[in-house]
């Protein structure tokens, strides 16, 4: 379960970037190919300073078994791994999509934070950040708000470092490591 060493050495340039070598990281793995991707390149760049979490936003019924196969995942790599569970005092039933991520960055934030990381790493990458202006172009933002997703920033609602490691990797890059791994 160890992506090819060309990508690792890759992905260790890119994190080192962002934060030092020895910082411990929090991971947050949804259990898509691109978040599992980042916790096996990170478990791999790594070894011992990596933890990792997934947030169950009990909003389908699966979710749970979700988080556990990414659990799963992390014990065979001897990577930490928490369940975030989301509590709601009602159900969203609109802006659903904004609200998951609002309470997923809060629960991220405040676990980064109760475990003394030095950052929290998410799996965006070039994809997402090409998604990014083209949904914030046909919004119509101005120049300002055609910034893309920054490397560094700070997770919404606390003050963790917010690092984004595959910004400059594609999609097909890390369903390659997955399918490999």
């Amino acid at each position: 379960m160890t992506p090819e060493l060309t990508f690792v050495q890759r992905f260790d340039d890119d994190l080192a970037a962002l934060v030092a070598p020895d910082a411990r990281i929090g991971v947050a793995v949804s259990g898509g190919p691109d978040s599992l991707a980042l916790l096996l390149l990170s478990a791999a760049a790594r070894p011992g300073l990596v933890e990792a979490a997934t947030v169950d936003h009990a909003l389908r019924p699966e979710s749970r078994a979700e988080a556990e196969m990414v659990g799963g995942v992390c014990n065979r790599l001897s990577v930490s791994h928490s369940i975030l569970t989301a509590r709601w005092n009602e159900l969203p039933e609109t802006a659903i999509q904004e609200r998951a991520r609002s309470e997923r960055y809060r629960l991220l934030g405040y676990w980064a934070d109760e475990r003394g990381l030095s950052a929290l790493a998410t799996a965006h990458h070039a994809d997402d950040q090409a998604e990014t202006l083209l949904m914030r172009l046909s919004r119509g933002s101005g120049v300002r708000g055609l910034a893309g997703m920054r490397p560094r920033s700070i997770t919404p609602g606390s003050h963790v470092r917010l690092v984004r490691p595959l910004l400059a990797w594609r999609r097909s890059e890390l369903q390659e490591i997955c399918e490999d791994g």
